[in-house]
C-alpha cells in the first residue's frame, strides 16, 4: 500500500529507529568520519539498522530526500508491527479503558479527523471587524461599481451625494449585523485567553468508538501548509488519516494539591501556591477532556 504523508517527524523516527535496530546510531557516527568508504559493519540485529543508517547519511547531504525518510518510516512501521508494539485503534473496538491499559509503546489510529489551530482562530478574532464589512460590501459589487461610474461622469452631483450616503448606510447595518455575533470586547476576551493559555501546536483530531485522539502536531514537520492540506483534505476531511505516534497523556490528570499557604510563610511557599493555581487556571481552558488522549504523533499519513 503506498503512502502519501501528510506529517512526518524524521528526529523522532531515526531516534526510535536507533533503539529498535540497535546500533544505527553507532554505524552514523563512523560513517561521519568515513564519508566516501562503504561500512559494512552493523552490530544491530538483521539489516534494516545499515539500511536506516545509509538512509540517515543520504538525507543529511545538501538536497534532502524526503522519499528516504519516507522508506525508512516503512522499515520502522514494518518492525514495530512484527514485534507487536503497536496497538491498532481502527476499529470500533477498543474502549478508553483499553487503549490506558495497554502495555504498547505506540499508537495507530485510522480515522476521519478534524484540524484545530488556535493561532488561526486567534486571527480570525483579531480581524472580525474587517471580515464583517468585506462580507457586507462584496455582495454590493454591481451597486458600488455604479457608483463609482456615476462619480466620473458627475462628481460634484448632488444625486450622488445621496446614492454614496444611502450605500454606505446599508453597507454598515449589514456589517453591523454580521459582527453581532462576535462583539469586540468578547472577541479581545478570546484573544487575551489565547495569548496566555494557548499554544502553536495545531490539533488533529479524531474519534474512534467515543474517544477523541488529539494528536499535537510541530508544523515545521508537516510536508506542506495547512493551508494547502485545507484545500486538498477540508479542514473536517472526508478521507480516512492514519496516526502513528505514542500516548503522552490518557488518564491520570493531576490536581494541583495546593493548599493556602500561611501569610508568615516564605516567598517560595507563596510562589508554589501560585504555580498550583495557575495549572488549575490552565486546566479550566485547555484541560484534557475525560474521554480525550493526547497524541506525539510521529508520522500521519493517507493510503492511496
Amino acid at each position: 500500500m503506498i503512502k502519501n504523508f501528510i506529517y512526518l517527524d524524521e528526529q523522532k523516527l531515526y531516534s526510535f529507529s536507533s533503539q529498535l535496530f540497535e546500533g544505527v546510531t553507532e554505524y552514523i557516527l563512523n560513517e561521519n568520519h568515513i564519508e566516501h568508504k562503504d561500512k559494512d559493519i552493523q552490530k544491530g540485529k538483521l539489516a534494516s539498522g545499515r539500511v536506516i543508517a545509509n538512509v540517515i547519511r543520504e538525507a543529511s547531504s545538501s538536497t534532502t530526500k524526503k522519499f528516504l525518510h519516507d522508506h525508512s518510516f516503512n522499515l520502522f512501521e514494518r518492525e514495530l508491527i512484527q514485534s507487536n508494539q503497536i496497538l491498532d485503534v481502527t476499529a470500533d473496538t477498543q474502549s478508553f479503558d483499553d487503549v490506558c491499559n495497554s502495555k504498547k509503546s505506540f499508537i495507530r489510529i485510522r480515522a476521519k479527523g478534524m484540524f484545530i489551530d488556535l493561532h488561526e482562530i486567534k486571527s480570525l478574532f483579531n480581524n472580525f471587524s474587517k471580515i464583517s464589512d468585506a462580507l457586507a460590501i462584496l455582495p454590493a459589487a454591481e451597486q458600488l461599481q455604479a457608483l463609482e461610474k456615476f462619480k466620473a461622469v458627475d462628481p460634484k452631483s448632488s444625486e450622488l451625494k445621496k446614492m454614496q450616503s444611502e450605500l454606505d448606510k446599508s453597507l454598515n447595518k449589514i456589517s453591523a449585523e454580521i459582527a453581532s455575533g462576535m462583539p469586540k470586547r468578547m472577541a479581545n476576551s478570546f484573544e487575551t485567553v489565547i495569548d496566555n493559555f494557548g499554544d502553536e501546536i495545531v490539533r488533529f483530531q479524531q474519534e474512534v468508538s467515543g474517544v477523541v485522539y488529539s494528536s499535537c502536531l510541530s508544523q515545521e514537520h508537516l510536508r506542506e501548509s495547512l493551508k494547502n492540506i485545507y484545500r486538498k483534505y477540508s479542514r473536517k476531511t472526508a478521507k480516512e488519516f492514519i496516526v502513528i505516534g505514542f500516548i503522552s497523556h490518557a488518564d491520570g490528570t493531576q490536581k494541583s494539591g495546593v493548599e493556602d499557604v500561611p501569610d508568615e510563610s516564605n516567598m517560595l511557599r507563596h510562589m508554589i501556591e501560585m504555580a498550583g493555581n495557575l495549572y488549575d487556571i490552565e486546566q479550566s481552558f485547555g484541560g484534557k477532556a475525560d474521554n480525550e488522549i493526547i497524541i506525539e504523533p510521529i508520522a500521519i499519513y493517507t493510503q492511496l
